[in-house]
């Protein structure tokens, strides 16, 4: 299971993994594109240049991990840790000086993303040292309608260019141990001393 960074830790493998993988025919000249994670603050201005963005937009609680509790690895192997598993909601958003960077740019993530659809210890063990080693996080296309979209869109202040839909699903988060009681009471002692 990931501490609390592992939201941050997903997000930054993604943005790794297209960079490490951007063909030279769009991270070159005259393209000249480059791929950044999008904050609200970014979304706030006019987007510039030839960019892939990601932009995470929703966290949910995965409704089939809910009351999930798995057995801690390690030395601790009785005890049951319980988590908080979550799912992430981002844009993969296209932005560039023309229809045909921005078509291609997209189809490419695209294409990257459904031969890549998972994620292991071995993309997320350096953003945050507590991922398992059996967690995977699947990443899938989602369906929004255009109204949903839209209703997205009208928060930003840039124009709407080309975007897509994604869910990385299920990030586990470590919570606190639930107290446990102890044995029940056998004796009691009571100390005592001398009364001077």
């Amino acid at each position: 299971m990931a501490s609390y960074k592992g939201v941050q830790g997903v997000l930054t493998v993604l943005e790794d993994f297209f960079k490490a993988r951007l063909p030279l025919e769009l991270s070159e000249g005259p393209t000249n594109a480059r791929v950044n994670l999008l904050g609200s603050n970014d979304i706030a201005n006019k987007l510039n240049g030839n960019l892939l963005g990601i932009y995470l937009y929703r966290l949910t609680i995965d409704d089939h991990g809910r009351s999930r509790f798995f057995k801690a690895q390690g030395a601790d192997n009785g005890a049951a840790q319980p988590e908080l598993p979550i799912n992430l909601h981002f844009l993969l958003i296209a932005n560039a000086g023309s229809a045909t960077i921005e078509a291609d740019l997209m189809s490419w993530a695209m294409v990257e993303l459904a031969n890549h659809s998972q994620l292991d210890i071995s993309h997320l063990q350096t953003s945050d040292d507590e991922w398992g080693h059996t967690e995977i996080i699947n990443i899938t296309p989602v369906d929004l309608t255009t109204e949903d979209l839209m209703r997205i869109w009208d928060g930003f202040e840039t124009p709407y260019t080309i975007a897509m839909a994604y869910v990385a699903k299920t990030i586990r988060l470590r919570l606190n141990r639930q107290r446990t009681e102890g044995p029940d009471v056998a004796t009691r002692v009571i100390p005592g001393g001398r009364v001077i």
